[in-house]
């Protein structure tokens, strides 16, 4: 039985990490949409605009891992972060792709920060 159980985990373990992976990839293309966007509609403050579309965007995407990854949001979080903001563009360009390190950083907290919340305010919805 305790076979049986471990196995089931390593399937969910290596579920999740393949979805995430997945979901990095594209969260990758839409954090670099949303910065080129930042840059084209306001070319002198384009950090804090593409700060704002991007923690917008987070919030967006915390809901989807939140509704998509009921075991371990914050951890799918976290790995989609780094999946798609480090580990996508290194691969595919190199380093030089990486964006800004504050706008980086601030993404890379934000989103499972924001999931986290909206995970909370998800489970104070239901109860009501």
């Amino acid at each position: 039985m305790s076979q049986h159980n471990q196995l089931n985990t390593t399937q969910r373990v290596l579920k999740h990490v393949l979805l995430w992976s997945v979901f990095g990839y594209c969260y990758h293309s839409a954090i670099n949409l949303l910065v080129k966007m930042a840059m084209d509609a306001q070319p002198e403050h384009v950090l804090l605009t593409a700060m704002l579309y991007c923690l917008g965007f987070n919030l967006l995407a915390g809901h989807l891992i939140t509704k998509y990854d009921k075991y371990w949001p914050e951890i799918a979080a976290i790995f989609i972060g780094c999946i798609g903001l480090l580990v996508v563009p290194v691969l595919l360009v190199g380093t030089q792709a990486l964006l800004s390190r504050p706008l980086l950083a601030g993404i890379l907290i934000s989103l499972p920060i924001l999931t986290f919340a909206v995970r909370l305010i998800k489970r104070k919805l239901t109860k009501n």
